[in-house]
């Protein structure tokens, strides 16, 4: 199987892979459910900062949250996913299931934000995801 364009985007960002996980749509990219437009990523709280302090990357305050973006790569680096006591990295990193090499936010995690999310935007996302799902056992 070819690497999906997500794998092959965030391995080009050349993190340690062990210290990040691809959020949001990138996992219906990873599973062939339809290509993510940019990345999303949760990474450690060791690797944003060594991020933050490179240059290559600039800082904004983004829902109440310091997030480093490159648009360069079209990526944005966050230490969690949202507020208000969002998972932050080692949930996710538990949680996370791995494609080529590159974890990503568990799907039915990925399906469940988008339903709580309510966006019109996600609502083709969580029909991929649901039916994904149910077509491999896990729902």
């Amino acid at each position: 199987m070819n690497e999906s364009t997500i794998v092959k985007r965030v391995k080009n960002l050349d993190l340690p892979l062990s210290k990040v996980v691809v959020i949001g749509s990138g996992v219906l990219d990873a599973l062939g459910l339809r290509e993510a437009q940019d990345v999303d990523l949760v990474v450690d709280q060791e690797l944003f900062s060594l991020l933050r302090d490179t240059g290559e990357w600039q800082s904004a305050i983004v829902h109440g949250e310091e997030a480093l973006y490159s648009e360069v790569h079209d990526a944005e680096v966050w230490q969690s996913w949202g507020s208000e006591g969002a998972p932050n990295f080692t949930e996710l990193m538990d949680e996370s299931i791995e494609v080529g090499g590159v974890h990503f936010a568990n799907p039915t995690f990925v399906m469940e934000w988008k339903k709580q999310r309510n966006r019109p935007k996600d609502e083709r996302d969580v029909a991929l995801l649901e039916a994904y799902l149910k077509g491999n056992g896990t729902a």
